[in-house]
């Protein structure tokens, strides 16, 4: 089941860029965006679980693709962003969730 949910993302804090996680791990990210920022780059990142759930993390850029908006849809684009920090209530409801 693949885990789909909205995350804040951006350098600053609290961070005004939305998009989608494709996927996620106990060590980091990617999302899928044509917003992508330089590798080395430091994000906080805010994962809206629910309505009423949000949990935060800060991540360094790992890589950063982009492509043109014809070829967006075909072509894989986003960033991969290794945590730093993360608060452990994120990993225990993507756990839930994917065993679901």
């Amino acid at each position: 089941m693949p885990f789909r949910t909205v995350v804040k993302y951006g350098p600053t804090d609290p961070p005004e860029h939305t998009s989608f996680v494709v996927d996620l791990s106990d060590t980091g990210v990617c999302i899928k965006t044509n917003k992508v920022f330089k590798p080395g780059t430091k994000l906080h990142l805010n994962f809206e679980l629910d309505e009423k759930t949000t949990c935060r993390a800060v991540g360094i850029v790992q890589w950063a693709k982009t492509a043109p908006a014809e070829l967006a849809r075909m072509i894989k684009t986003g960033m991969g962003i290794r945590f730093t920090h993360m608060e452990k209530e994120l990993l225990a409801l993507y756990r839930k969730k994917t065993e679901a």
